[in-house]
């Protein structure tokens, strides 16, 4: 054998590396590449690292993120009770290994395993190994391979992050929260002290078994710590008598929703989520919808949402997903924030906006309020009125619905969906076909989310337009942001000199939606304890499903949502009823703002309009004021209702030169309206004066009939439905004509059968079977209009 390995050295020396270069290879690669592959809970955390909420690992464990760094309190009591030498051993401690070898024989029991961090390590990665000689061999080569690989600082971190805590706690992150309701930063000495020797033994000693000692173990480290001289002899008394907490505490939960949504958001990310909201408006916005939750629930209203954003960044401050988390109703768990409901007349400003930068509309126009249908469509006001006609700012504030389906059609259903599109209203994302006109009146779907986030960025766009040498910011319209790693990205963007929003139009939109001149139940100010002034609006769905009220000032976005996540409408679902208590109730404990936002004067002109009109004043307008208007303004419509009327001396009839004499007229202008508008406006406004009528033998003949009477229902080509009672039986169609004088007859033909005649009210009742007709009107005076119509059993 000798001479065989004389005679081969080679083969002698290549077996030989072979051996320690596989021997090498295995200890270079025996750890494995993720040492944990535990799942950890989701963790959210407030601006400033409080702790909102926690959702278990998948497991069952709360297992907090791995620890980036241990409080210089925590390692001195877990290296001071675990392993003193640990800065110095290479992952083994040779002497620690002795000495636990002989408190094992003396004992004729394993009572200490002579472990160091490293190797505890180890063992908490290889997950329940038997305690036997062998397992610790590899142990002590893994530790050794470990310490190659990783600072001592990083060992003592994966150490703190997967050590048990009793029960299912695991890591010092979750342990804290647990037993103190604090971050490990924030933990005294006394506690430090108690943490570091929970995981010696947490089955057998803790704060439900063996109290008494996990005490005495507790006050043993700390006089340790005072030998050390880590701590005073007076923080020694003090922390000796410091009480072990009875419980571990359950994980306070102030945002649910919110920790749900980052779990969804981050599934295989990073588990701990630090984000941007304010722990103290999140508790109070989350009293305030839990005690509304709980007095609307007695009406069947259960469910309530709110969100707070932060203007400058779009960051959110307050997130409630459901206002009563702690009832027992199912759909508690369901997120209101992001739930898609109906937008009721909550996209009505956003539409007045685009309206004043396109220059179709200045903000006190007339706009049409009167009966109205389009095909199938027949939108009501809320309260099943009409004013006839209404300025632009006053639909706004009083939420009228037939003057805005007006503007949305005179717009384009298209255009106003680009609008949309570009505040980031993905939900909707369907053509004009599919929403029609009622887009404008809760047609569409979206959430409380992108709906805040749109009024924000408008709010943002404002602030950034007087900020930046009136330019426009391409950042400034962008989704609400919860991470605060998300907040840097959102504020790069490059200047640009026009919007699609003008700033103009924004600061009068706002201006419309803070107006205090609301009729009766409106007046909602006093409850807003600071007075200070802000822009709101309230929405109601189709149904009294969703009640929507959003808030905007110069610093914050506000936004409600109040009914049922399960679709059930209720009567009182209504914004201003049920929505808007809540809202103003949450602005009073938003911090108050210094100043309302500049008026933007380089986007604006200022210009004479008509003071009973709105448009710009024409040459027949007899009073005019002076007022701000967005510089795309300039291009709209004069003044249409203003016109020259010839009257006699007394001023009671019209003429015209070929009855009277031109020398005797009196010249005057006159408000106008066409017969239907200034049919519901006289009842609104005692101050409106019809014109007068002609002088008997004047008639002027160049006047349409249409300016003397019109047709309210049915419009032209209009469908009209047959009325059917219960039982079964049809009933009249109610036909409705205006005229301008107050004293004429109305004779009634259809096709050429004569059904009377109306004086004073021009209403009557028909019953006409399935077909074609013509209605043809008549007056006293010979005036005519004739209207086709449908008559149909049902559509």
């Amino acid at each position: 054998m000798k001479r065989w390995l004389r005679n081969n050295p080679i083969i002698v020396l290549s077996t030989f590396v072979s051996i320690w270069l596989s021997i090498g290879l295995s200890f270079a690669f025996c750890l494995p590449k993720q040492l944990f592959n535990d799942p950890y809970s989701t963790v959210v955390l407030d601006e400033n690292g409080y702790l909102l909420g926690v959702r278990i690992a998948e497991d069952g464990q709360w297992r907090f993120p791995e620890t980036p760094e241990v409080s210089d309190k925590f390692e001195k009591c877990i290296l001071t009770f675990e392993d003193k030498r640990f800065y110095k051993h290479p992952g083994v401690d040779p002497f620690a290994m002795l000495r636990a070898v002989k408190q094992n024989l003396s004992s004729g029991e394993v009572i200490s395993g002579g472990s160091t961090i490293t190797m505890q390590v180890i063992r908490l990665s290889r997950k329940g190994k038997p305690r036997t000689i062998f397992e610790k061999g590899i142990e002590v080569i893994l530790a050794t391979r470990l310490e190659l690989k990783y600072s001592k600082k990083e060992i003592l971190n994966l150490y703190a992050s997967h050590a048990p805590f009793g029960g299912n706690i695991v890591g010092i992150e979750a342990a804290a929260w647990r037993y103190f309701v604090r971050s490990p930063d924030q933990l005294s000495w006394a506690e430090n002290a108690m943490l570091a020797v929970l995981p010696n033994a947490p089955t057998f000693i803790n704060t439900a078994k063996n109290r008494n000692l996990l005490k005495v173990k507790r006050d043993k480290l700390l006089h340790e710590l005072r030998d050390l001289t880590y701590i005073t002899d007076t923080e020694l008394e003090l922390a000796l008598d410091e009480p072990i907490p009875e419980h571990p505490q359950p994980y306070q939960m102030y945002a649910y929703h919110l920790k749900e949504k980052a779990a969804k958001d981050n599934k295989g990310q990073n588990s701990k989520v630090e984000t941007t909201i304010d722990i103290d408006l999140q508790k109070r916005s989350s009293e305030i919808c839990e005690k509304f939750n709980f007095r609307y629930s007695r009406n069947n209203i259960n469910n309530i949402s709110c969100l707070i954003l932060d203007v400058e960044t779009g960051a959110v401050k307050a997130y409630v997903g459901n206002g009563n988390i702690t009832s027992d109703i199912p759909e508690k768990a369901v997120d209101m924030v992001i739930a898609q409901r109906s937008t009721g007349s909550i996209l009505k400003p956003f539409l007045f906006s685009a309206m004043l930068t396109a220059g179709e509309i200045l903000p006190q126009t007339l706009l049409k309020d009167i009966p109205t249908k389009m095909c199938s469509f027949s939108p009501e006001n809320f309260d099943r009125g009409f004013d006839g006609a209404v300025p632009a700012d006053e639909a706004l504030a009083r939420s009228l619905n037939i003057p805005f389906v007006y503007l949305l059609k005179d717009y384009g259903i298209m255009k106003f969906l680009y609008i949309l599109k570009s505040l980031e209203f993905t939900s909707i994302n369907k053509d004009s076909e599919y929403y029609g006109l009622s887009l404008i009146l809760g047609g569409a779907e979206s959430s409380l989310w992108d709906i805040c986030s749109a009024y924000a960025s408008m709010a943002r766009s404002l602030k950034h337009f007087a900020q930046s040498n009136s330019r426009y910011s391409t950042g400034d319209y962008h989704k609400a942001i919860y991470k605060k790693e998300d907040l840097q990205s959102s504020t790069n963007s490059t200047v640009k000199e026009t919007s699609f929003i003008s700033a103009a139009s924004i600061y009068l939109t706002f201006e419309a939606m803070t107006s205090v001149n609301r009729p009766g139940e409106e007046r909602m100010w006093h409850k807003f304890s600071s007075k200070q002034k802000v822009a709101w609006k309230t929405g109601t769905s189709f149904g009294f499903k969703d009640a929507l009220s959003v808030a905007v000032t110069p610093d914050y976005v506000v936004g409600v949502w109040v009914g049922n996540a399960t679709g059930e409408g209720r009567a009182g679902i209504v914004g201003l009823s049920v929505a808007a208590p809540v809202l103003f109730e949450i602005l009073n404990i938003i911090p108050n703002y210094d100043e309302w936002f500049d008026i933007p004067y380089d986007e604006m002109i200022q210009v004479p309009v008509c003071v009973k009109s709105g448009h710009i004043a024409g040459p027949d307008c007899p009073e005019t004021d002076s007022i701000w208007i967005p510089s795309t303004g300039i291009n709209s419509s004069p003044c249409p209702y203003h016109k020259t009327i010839n009257l006699d001396q007394s001023g009671n009839y019209q003429v015209n030169s070929n009855c009277y004499s031109v020398d005797q007229m009196i010249q005057t202008n006159w408000f106008v309206l066409p017969p239907i508008m200034e049919s519901y406006y006289r009842s609104r406004n005692a101050w409106y004066q019809p014109l007068p009528p002609y002088m008997e033998g004047c008639v002027d003949q160049s006047i349409k009939n249409s300016d003397i009477m019109q047709l309210i229902y049915p419009s032209q080509l209009s469908r009209v439905l047959i009325p059917i009672e219960l039982s079964g039986d049809t009933l009249p169609a109610v036909f409705k004509v205006a005229h301008r004088d107050d004293d004429a007859k109305i004779y009634w033909y259809i096709d050429t059968k004569y059904y009377g005649y109306t004086k004073d009210f021009h209403e009557m009742g028909l019953k006409l079977s399935q077909g074609d007709y013509t209605l043809n009107l008549m007056d006293d005076k010979g005036n005519k209009i004739s209207k086709k119509f449908i008559v149909v059993e049902k559509e």
